[in-house]
């Protein structure tokens, strides 16, 4: 039987896993985020107009999916000028882990 040290300490790495295990898999879940996610990763780095072109989107739908994704931690973002552009955070670990589901390995 583990003690309440145990106990807590348990409850609070549970706590923080799912957290960002949940961010993570809620931003994919919408298919314009994942396809986003998917283009990112293909192309490195892109700017929330070419985002906005590729998909058949505005950009500012582009814009809040992509702050979706910024939030949970996939993807950063960096202001060049006027434009905002965005990378997948690859040497995150959990994006990582994500990284590697989809690519079947």
């Amino acid at each position: 039987m583990l003690t309440q040290a145990e106990l807590a300490n348990l409850k609070k790495e549970t706590a923080e896993e799912s957290h960002g295990l949940l961010g993570v898999f809620g931003a994919l879940s919408d298919a314009s985020r994942f396809r986003i996610f998917k283009l990112l990763l293909r192309e490195r780095d892109l700017c929330v107009t070419d985002i906005a072109n590729v998909l058949a989107i505005s950009v500012p739908a582009a814009s809040q999916q992509l702050k979706v994704l910024e939030t949970s931690g996939l993807v950063s973002r960096q202001r060049h000028g006027q434009m905002i552009c965005y990378t997948v955070r690859q040497h995150e670990p959990l994006v990582k882990a994500v990284i590697k589901i989809l690519s079947g390995s």
